[in-house]
């Protein structure tokens, strides 16, 4: 069953530029929704302050879900693949934490 009525590379190509589209339209539709209910932002920073340590959760939830498929599938394939490359990986994995550590830093400490 066809979904769409282009085939192919074009149609591929079609669909992704409509699904983006899409989406910074509806990215536009939320910011002027949140524009009309607070259009100086006290009221959204103050929620985004009082929810920080369950929007911190979701945050680890979304870190976890790539860590986990990193780990159990991903990093075994590498090292069975190219076992002379242990070091390269773990030096790249701590980059990941500490990209992961400095982005959590900046969203806990930032005034804006």
């Amino acid at each position: 069953m066809r979904l769409y009525p282009f085939s192919g590379h074009i149609g591929r190509i079609l669909l992704m530029v409509l699904l983006i589209l899409l989406m910074t339209a509806s990215m536009f539709a939320i910011a002027a929704v949140f524009m009309a209910y607070d259009p100086d932002g006290h009221i959204t920073r103050r929620w985004l302050h009082d929810s920080r340590w369950g929007l911190f959760a979701w945050r680890l939830v979304l870190y976890g879900c790539p860590i986990t498929a990193w780990i159990l599938k991903v990093r075994p394939q590498a090292l069975i693949r190219w076992p002379d490359g242990r070091p390269r990986l773990v030096r790249m994995e701590l980059m990941g934490v500490l990209f992961l550590v400095a982005t959590e830093y900046v969203a806990w400490t930032s005034a804006v």
